[in-house]
């Protein structure tokens, strides 16, 4: 199918800081270069996720239509102020628009998917999933999870790692081995909080406090004490890689994230457009990262894995 890795700049578009989701054309989002409506680059193995899209529509859009969906909270025509607005007003744009949301997905792997780890604690709004709820959406997110990667999301061995698992590794290392002064060295507070988009809109005029998903800000010990602790703002930035199999999965920059925001793709097309490969932030980002890994790729290990938060 459809050619042409995974996953949130923000979690919503936005026009400055208002503003809401457009609703889109009749096409067929499976007709797309990469099966899911948007060209960003996330699904890796060029898959037809017309298996996983299915799922969605049986088992986990009727879920989250019911749960989630109030005028307050996160229908596509919500009017409150939670702006995560990843529930379709139509069932037939439910799946293309779910998958839009980092905020939601996560990389699909069920142990960074928000859509389970923020809601299964049962401290999130107090909802909860009933079993069969949450088998259904487990379904889903491994179906995704393989077809996108081209990686079997269990393994056939017993004793081998998921992917699930592999990307629980890879992310606890990652961030133990982060440090707040390569993030100072780096500029990624500046960087980012102070990046423009269309209109000068500055990042953290929206984003400053975590708003809409995402943080960005120039208030450095603030900025950096939310990424490197809580996993629904980590992955914003960064994600993991599994298209070689779990053994061999790493954490990377989420350029998905970034592009899908940066030219307006469903569900963020209202978004203020900006260069999603070159600007600063992207920039103090690839040399923050690159010394994390630094200390990643050290052997014998100089870091200790921390379990980073689902909230």
């Amino acid at each position: 199918m459809r050619s042409t890795l995974l996953a949130v700049l923000a979690s919503i578009g936005l026009v400055g800081c208002v503003g809401g989701i457009e609703s889109g054309g009749g096409a067929d989002p499976l007709d797309s270069p990469d099966g899911d409506g948007n060209d960003n680059g996330d699904n890796p193995a060029g898959s037809d996720l017309s298996e996983a899209k299915a799922l969605f529509d049986t088992g986990v859009f009727p879920t989250i239509a019911m749960k989630c969906s109030t005028n307050a909270c996160h229908s596509e025509s919500a009017t409150g102020t939670t702006l995560t607005r990843f529930v379709a007003n139509d069932a037939a744009r439910g799946w293309q628009i779910a998958v839009g949301y980092t905020a939601l997905v996560g990389n699909f792997a069920t142990s960074a998917a928000p859509i389970l780890t923020m809601v299964k604690p049962g401290t999130h709004k107090s909802v909860t999933y009933t079993t069969d709820e949450e088998t259904k959406i487990t379904a889903w997110l491994d179906k995704e999870l393989e077809l996108r990667n081209g990686q079997p999301s269990q393994p056939v061995t017993t004793g081998v790692e998921s992917l699930s698992q592999a990307t629980e590794r890879v992310l606890s290392k990652f961030a133990g081995c982060m440090q707040l002064t390569d993030f100072t060295a780096t500029n990624m507070a500046d960087a980012w909080g102070n990046l423009q988009a269309q209109g000068n809109q500055e990042c953290k005029n929206c984003h400053n406090n975590g708003g809409e998903g995402f943080i960005a800000s120039d208030n450095e010990p603030q900025f950096y004490g939310v990424v490197s602790t809580k996993k629904y703002y980590f992955l914003q930035y960064l994600t993991v890689d599994l298209t070689m199999g779990a053994a061999m999965a790493k954490v990377i920059i989420n350029k998905t994230s970034f592009k899908g925001v940066a030219e307006g793709l469903d569900p963020h097309r209202e978004h203020p457009r900006f260069n999603d490969e070159v600007n600063e932030g992207m920039t103090a980002l690839q040399a923050f990262y690159d010394r994390t890994m630094a200390r990643v790729n050290t052997t014998p290990s100089i870091c200790e894995p921390v379990t980073l938060q689902n909230n």
